[in-house]
């Protein structure tokens, strides 16, 4: 195998070039491409790229996570903190350890290796999500700096409903960076493959870094390791060889699976029992002060109403920063005078009581369009929030809710994926680009009048 150098310090195209060049010889044994090497998978085209984060169903396309209390602690960790893989793989985990020892007290697996010599967790399942009340602290020490820059604009803000339009804007230029929908974050670059609860790895070394990434592919025991992974019904990592993540088509991960969960025979089995969808798990849930007192069957996380909480909270706390404004005036004498005014602070209740969900749909729905990347325009989108808002007022929130997701769909082709990247050197060639082919393709689906 060829050594590779690419690194976060290059320049875009000197690390293009050298991540293609990875991509097509990194598993190489003869110097021939081998752009598919067996018994991997590749976080970096589309079939893979939110492996266990995106699913397809009946033709609908649903973001998801792993249920958090299947997630279990692996039994040997490189050190004391927890390293959480969904139960099953933390069976095939096991299971590769006991087949890595019988294999090393045969002389198979070298002790002079530098990195695999044994085998121990070093990372797992990390959270698919940030905390709420992470996300609306994140959104408020934002909008602070934002505000400074903005002063001659923010003199006119008196209330929660001239507050609205700013902050919108505010929020359309940040979301760029920071997702702060809970399913839009969870398929977004700031998420790891690991947030599916199906990946282990067995040493915590530089992503970035190519040349980590060759000695551990040159290193005498990749082969083995690269082997018995696969018998206990792992891929590799194509880009993280160090990272195993679990097969859930194999038929020995679907039998580790099956022993868990009798009646497991397939992939969707897997993905039905082990995974919820977020954006529509129903069950049980209490809402804290931000929200309501009282507890009710709802949506078990609802980033709608999460939304809300985001806007209305930002609101109290631009309120808090600038308590007052000055209001310059023109007497008849021609005398300038200077007025203090008090904005107006509200609770979340008088709110959400005052506004109805016809006007929270629409502001939802653009913040979705952008994190998302759809390309709706904004006489789509007010469409779209005007259908949801019919629904709720015929049927129901959870129809209304039904209604957007379909129409909301994500865009699986990631412009962070290396065949978005190919594409798009190509993009002169074409009448359309990548980006725009996938939202063409994205808004054609579900269009069901309502």
């Amino acid at each position: 195998m060829s050594n590779f150098k690419a690194n976060n310090k290059m320049s875009a195209f000197e690390v293009f070039k050298h991540r293609l060049m990875y991509g097509g010889f990194a598993y190489s044994e003869s110097g021939e491409i081998n752009i598919v090497p067996e018994l991997t998978k590749n976080f970096w085209f589309v079939e893979n790229l939110f492996y266990g984060r995106i699913r397809e169903k009946s033709g609908e396309i649903s973001i998801i996570a792993p249920k958090e209390e299947l997630l279990v602690n692996c039994k040997h960790t490189a050190s004391p903190a927890p390293v959480k893989a969904l139960d099953f793989v933390a069976d095939a985990f096991e299971h590769l350890l006991v087949e890595y020892g019988k294999n090393r007290m045969q002389g198979k697996v070298s002790e002079n290796s530098e990195y695999l010599s044994r085998l121990l967790a070093h990372g797992g399942a990390t959270p698919s999500y940030r905390s709420p009340r992470e996300v609306r602290r994140g959104v408020s020490s934002r909008l602070l700096p934002y505000c400074q820059t903005l002063q001659d604009e923010i003199v006119h803000i008196l209330s929660f409903e001239d507050f609205v339009p700013f902050f919108m804007e505010f929020l359309e230029h940040l979301v760029k960076v920071f997702p702060v929908n809970r399913s839009s974050y969870l398929i977004s670059k700031y998420s790891s493959p690991t947030a599916s609860g199906l990946c282990l790895e067995v040493l915590k070394l530089d992503h970035s870094k190519d040349s980590e990434k060759s000695k551990f592919l040159n290193d005498e025991n990749f082969q083995i390791y690269k082997i018995l992974a696969a018998a206990s019904g792992f891929a590799i990592d194509k880009n993280a060889p160090w990272r195993l993540v679990a097969d859930i088509a194999s038929k020995r991960m679907l039998e580790f699976a099956a022993s868990r969960v009798p009646g497991i025979n397939t992939a969707e089995d897997i993905l039905d029992y082990y995974f919820e969808d977020v954006r529509s798990a129903i069950g049980e849930y209490s809402y804290d002060a931000w929200m309501f007192s009282k507890s009710y069957t709802a949506l078990k996380y609802d980033e709608f109403e999460e939304f809300k909480k985001i806007v209305i909270q930002a609101y109290d706390f631009f309120v808090a920063t600038y308590p007052t404004v000055s209001e310059k005036s023109v007497g008849s004498d021609r005398v300038i005078s200077a007025q203090q005014k008090e904005r107006t602070r509200e609770s979340l209740e008088s709110i959400l009581a005052r506004i109805g969900n016809d006007f929270w749909y629409e502001k939802y729905l653009a913040i979705k369009n952008i994190e998302l990347g759809l390309g709706y325009s904004s006489l789509e989108i007010n469409k779209i929030a005007k259908n949801a808002a019919d629904l709720e007022f015929s049927f129901d929130r959870s129809r209304a809710a039904g209604y957007i997701k379909k129409r909301m769909t994500p865009i699986v082709s990631s412009e962070g994926s290396l065949v978005y990247s190919m594409l798009k050197i190509n993009e002169e060639n074409i009448k359309v680009s990548p980006k725009e082919d996938a939202q063409s393709l994205a808004r054609s689906l579900n269009k069901k009048i309502y």
